[in-house]
Parts: structure tokens; sequence; C-alpha cells
């Protein structure tokens, strides 16, 4: 796969990227103190080399407590090559303590024995074959395929629409179509969905300012066909069907 060329990351929706990486380590650090209590999004661009571009979203959520803000990061995505870090409250506090009897004399014997008998238990055992996490992480996809069974055929070509959405769509706007708040609003129902040329520019080159992103940069004609088809008749939506000469003529 080809190197990484260049990073660039969004916050909230934001027009401005919060920062653009152009050398690695690619690693996007984040203070939590930086931002409001409550939930937040991050658009992640990464571009290639060769010119390919893909795009990841992660959710993390911002605490306070005692006048210490805190981070905990909701979703990375799955395969997504950069790391991202909110920093502990401790890591900005600079402490000159005595060294403690406890913490390094005994805490580390007691870690030593425990993690000896965790070896011990795993030997008896013996070894267990362990299965790529992504298996028990992709419940979505499995809901969704499964889920609109009143949906017409949602397929242009080759390309399986209910696929699609699950793979790229159903973790922001739901397995069910059913949104997520006003940051990813519901399928399921929308009357906006009539509007096939609104549809069409709205997935091939996203909405600016929003957390939807151009997906005409990494599906083809024949898969954003069969996705649009997809949505615009799940749920007990029905707003007919678009040909991939469409989706070639707004490209």
């Amino acid at each position: 796969m080809a190197e990484i060329a260049r990073v660039e990351v969004y916050i909230d929706g934001q027009e401005q990227p919060f920062q653009v990486l152009e050398q690695a380590p690619f690693q996007v650090r984040l203070n939590p103190a930086d931002f409001a209590a409550g939930d937040h999004f991050m658009q992640v661009y990464v571009h290639y080399t060769n010119g390919d571009a893909h795009h990841y979203i992660y959710r993390f959520t911002v605490t306070k407590e005692h006048r210490t803000y805190a981070g905990h990061l909701n979703r990375a995505p799955v395969g997504a090559p950069i790391d991202v870090v909110l920093l502990d409250p401790s890591e900005a506090e600079i402490a000159v303590a005595r060294p403690s009897t406890f913490t390094h004399g005994i805490l580390p014997a007691l870690l030593f024995v425990l993690i000896a008998g965790i070896a011990t238990w795993f030997s008896f055992l013996g070894e267990t074959p362990v299965k790529d996490y992504v298996e028990h992480t992709e419940p979505i996809a499995a809901a969704s395929v499964g889920g609109a069974q009143d949906a017409a055929p949602a397929s242009a070509g080759e390309a399986d629409g209910a696929t699609i959405y699950a793979q790229h769509c159903a973790t922001c706007h739901g397995p069910e179509g059913q949104g997520q708040g006003e940051v990813f609003p519901a399928l399921a129902g929308n009357p906006n969905l009539a509007d096939t040329q609104m549809v069409v520019d709205v997935v091939l080159h996203g909405r600016p300012g929003t957390a939807m992103p151009p997906w005409g940069q990494q599906l083809s004609d024949e898969e954003i066909a069969a996705v649009i088809n997809y949505i615009r008749n799940a749920w007990g939506n029905d707003f007919g069907q678009v040909a991939v000469d469409d989706i070639a003529a707004q490209r």
C-alpha cells in the first residue's frame, strides 16, 4: 500500500482543519482540556502518495470533574492507520515526589507474582485460537442486512447496497437508518431522499461543514448507485431507483 503523504484532522464539522500532519509519526494527540464537556466527533482524511484518500470518523467524550477534564475515545474505526491519543490530565502535571516503598518495591513484586500466575494458568489450559476481534465488532453489518427486509432491491450491477451501507454508513446513520441526533440525521422516513439530484450530490461530494464525507473518492459509480437505491427504499422508504449513469453525470 502507498505511504501516507498527509493527514488532515477536523473536529465537530469545522471547516478549517484542527491539525495537519505531513510527516511521521502520524499520531493525533488531543488534550481534553481544549474541549467542552460532552460528545465530540473527529474526521480524519488520510491522503496517500499515490493519490488515494480515505476518510475515518472517530468519536470521543470529554468529562469534567473537580476542574479536571478527562477524555474517553468512544470509537476508533477498524483499520484506521492513524492513532488518536487523548492525553491523561496527569500527563500535563509535573510533580516531583519522594519514591514510595509500596509503589517501587512491593507493587512490582505483586505484579510479578500475578503475571507468573496468569502465565501458569494459560500454560495449563493450553493455547486457544484467538479469532480476529473484527469478527466480533461487526454487529452493524448483520443488523443492516437482516433488518431491512421491506426494502426493494438495492443493488446496481454487482454492487450490494445493503453491504455497502453496513460497511460505510451504518456506524453514523444507524443500522436501521435511525440516525444519531442532529449530527447524523435519520434516513428512515426522511422526505429529503425524494430529491434524487441532491442525494447523489451529497453522497458523491459530501457536505462541507458537516460529518458527511465525499464518498465519490472511495466508491465506484456502481457502488454509490447501489447504496443510494438501498437507503431510498429501505425501512419503509419508497423514493425510486437511480441509475449508474445518473451517478456518472454528477461526478
